[in-house]
C-alpha cells in the first residue's frame, strides 16, 4: 500500500468511529480539528504578513469558544444570545489589536476573522448534523466523498473544458457534472437503504432530496476550490502534511464543512417559512 491509501485506511479507522460514537467524543475530536485547521489557515497567511505570533493563540481560543457555543446551541443547551455575543468579541479583540498591535495590518484583520470563523462554524456544523441523526451526517459525507471521487475519475477520463483554470487546472466542466450525477445516484439510494425521511427542518421527496443533493454537491465543489484558490494565492501546496498524502486538515476537510454549513442554513431557512 502506497502512504496516500494508508493514510486513507487510517481516516477512515479513526473518523468513523468517531461518528458513530458522537457526544462530548466526537466533540473533542471536531474542536482540535477546528483548532489545527486555525492554526494551518494562520500559517498560510503568515507567508504574506508579520502577524504576531500571539494573535494565533487567540485565534485559537476564540476558534474553539465558537465551536462549542455554536454546537452546544444547537443541542438545545445555549442560548443564541450567547453565539451573538461570543461574535461581538471576536471583532473587539480584533479591533482593539490593530489598534494596539503595530504590526497587525488591516489586511489582517480579514484574515483574523476567516482564521477564526470558518473552521469554528464549519466544524460546529458538523457536530449539530450529528446531532440531528449519524444518518444525516452520512447523508453528507456521502455526497461529498462521492463528488470527489467521481469528479476526479469522470475528469481524468473525460474532462476536456476547464472549470475554473486559475485556481485549479486540472477540474473540468466534465469532471464536476460527473461528480454531481454519482452523488445524486449514490445519495439516494444512501435516503431510501436508511429510510431517511427528514434533514433538520427539510422533510424529504424525491424531488426535494434530488435537488438539496446537487445543492450540496456543488457547494462541496465550492469548498474545494476555495481551500484551492488560498493555497494557489499563498503559493502552497497543502495546508500541512499532517496526513502524509492528503495534506492538512484544510486538505481533507474542506468541501464537508463549507457543505455542512449550507445543510444546516438550508434547514434554518426552511424552518423559518
Amino acid at each position: 500500500m502506497n502512504t496516500r491509501v494508508k493514510t486513507a485506511v487510517f481516516l477512515v479507522l479513526f473518523f468513523v468511529p468517531a461518528f458513530v460514537v458522537g457526544g462530548w467524543i466526537l466533540d473533542t475530536v471536531l474542536v482540535l480539528l477546528g483548532l489545527i485547521a486555525t492554526y494551518e489557515l494562520f500559517n498560510m497567511f503568515k507567508i504574506k504578513s508579520n502577524t504576531p505570533q500571539v494573535v494565533l493563540i487567540i485565534e485559537m481560543l476564540l476558534s474553539a469558544t465558537l465551536f462549542f457555543l455554536i454546537s452546544y446551541h444547537y443541542k438545545n443547551l445555549l442560548d443564541l444570545e450567547l453565539v451573538f455575543y461570543a461574535l461581538m468579541a471576536v471583532i473587539i479583540i480584533g479591533a482593539l489589536l490593530l489598534v494596539l498591535k503595530e504590526n497587525f495590518e488591516t489586511d489582517d484583520f480579514g484574515r483574523y476573522l476567516v482564521t477564526i470563523l470558518y473552521p469554528a462554524i464549519g466544524f460546529s456544523a458538523l457536530s449539530a448534523l450529528r446531532f440531528l441523526s449519524l444518518e444525516i451526517v452520512g447523508f453528507l459525507f456521502i455526497i461529498t466523498s462521492m463528488t470527489d471521487m467521481f469528479a476526479y475519475y469522470v475528469g481524468i477520463n473525460f474532462g476536456k473544458h476547464r472549470l475554473a483554470a486559475k485556481i485549479s487546472p486540472k477540474k473540468s466542466i466534465e469532471g464536476a457534472l460527473g461528480g454531481i450525477f454519482f452523488a445524486v445516484l449514490f445519495a439516494v439510494g444512501y435516503i431510501y437503504l436508511f429510510n431517511l425521511d427528514s434533514i433538520g427542518n427539510i422533510n424529504l421527496n424525491i424531488w426535494k432530496s434530488i435537488i438539496l443533493i446537487i445543492v450540496i454537491s456543488v457547494f462541496g465543489q465550492v469548498g474545494d476550490l476555495v481551500a484551492s484558490k488560498l493555497k494557489r494565492g499563498y503559493g502552497i501546496k497543502d495546508f500541512s502534511n499532517l496526513f502524509p498524502g492528503h495534506g492538512g486538515v484544510m486538505d481533507r476537510f474542506d468541501s464537508a464543512i463549507l457543505a455542512g454549513i449550507i445543510l444546516i442554513f438550508i434547514s434554518e431557512v426552511v424552518g423559518l417559512l
